[in-house]
């Protein structure tokens, strides 16, 4: 009998590196991720407002009452692996995520980081903690450089929800699908083997956040590097290479920078569960 780890050796033998590049491997090393702001333009109240009326936390909400909540809000830019909160911080501000993408995490006390949920344009994050009225409980964490948002202080928010009904039921709706990004990722760690966590994430990222869709073909628009899909997923880094490596060569998918290109979601969509 073949051994768990002889066959996850053997896995990792079958696959070859020339596959993917080299970075991919490799999430930011902490010590090496800058701490120097990048420059943030805080746009008119009238163009923030316009901007915020985009969030389905904002959806319907009378323009007079967005204009005022813009005047309480700011815009911040993030690098690469920097913390928008920490574990441990008082809830400050809300964020709405305008471009780039951010992972709540946390680390467990052999210091292995897991990864709960991932959040990008048009989320709203934050609002769990604030309405609990705690500390962050997980880690937030920026996964592009250039992370745009837009942040409200956490106690105006709360104000404004107290004078405005349709506000309230709009934070509601967006707790609910805090909720559901967590029912998402034990969908993810329960799908079975390997591959088919792989195809759960991917079909559900597709999902949410994909561009370009056309039949069995669509974009997603930000790239995980191995580590980061192998934390969320619960799997070595060479196994979860060794699945995108073959479907690479099947020609299901193919990527870049800027992330992955799918022209075969018919043959991933067969591998997720029953």
């Amino acid at each position: 009998m073949v051994s768990r780890r002889n066959k996850d050796d053997k896995d990792a033998a079958d696959f070859h590196p020339a596959t993917l590049p080299r970075r991919v491997f490799f999430a930011p090393n902490p010590s090496r991720v800058s701490h120097v702001p990048l420059p943030a333009v805080k746009p008119k109240k009238s163009e923030l407002a316009r901007l915020m009326s985009h969030f389905a936390l904002f959806r319907e909400i009378p323009l007079r009452t967005l204009n005022e909540i813009a005047s309480v809000a700011n815009v911040r830019v993030y690098r690469r692996g920097e913390f928008l909160w920490q574990r441990g911080d008082q809830v400050g501000d809300i964020f709405l995520l305008e471009s780039g993408f951010v992972k709540v995490a946390r680390r467990d006390r052999t210091g292995a980081s897991k990864t709960y949920g991932l959040y990008g344009p048009g989320d709203a994050i934050g609002l769990f903690a604030m309405c609990a009225g705690m500390k962050h409980s997980i880690d937030a964490v920026a996964l592009n450089e250039g992370l745009r948002t837009i942040c409200i202080d956490a106690l105006d928010f709360l104000k404004f929800t107290e004078n405005s009904a349709l506000l309230s039921a709009n934070l509601r709706n967006e707790l609910t699908r805090f909720t559901e990004a967590l029912i998402n990722k034990i969908e993810v760690v329960t799908a079975g083997a390997i591959p088919q966590r792989v195809a759960v994430l991917m079909i559900q990222l597709i999902d949410r956040y994909g561009v370009d869709a056309d039949g069995h073909r669509a974009r997603l628009p930000f790239s995980l590097t191995l580590a980061q899909m192998s934390e969320i997923i619960g799997a070595r880094l060479e196994t979860v290479a060794r699945v995108l490596g073959e479907w690479k060569r099947a020609d299901w998918v193919t990527t870049d920078a800027g992330g992955f290109d799918f022209s075969r979601l018919d043959k991933i969509r067969e591998l997720l569960p029953n």
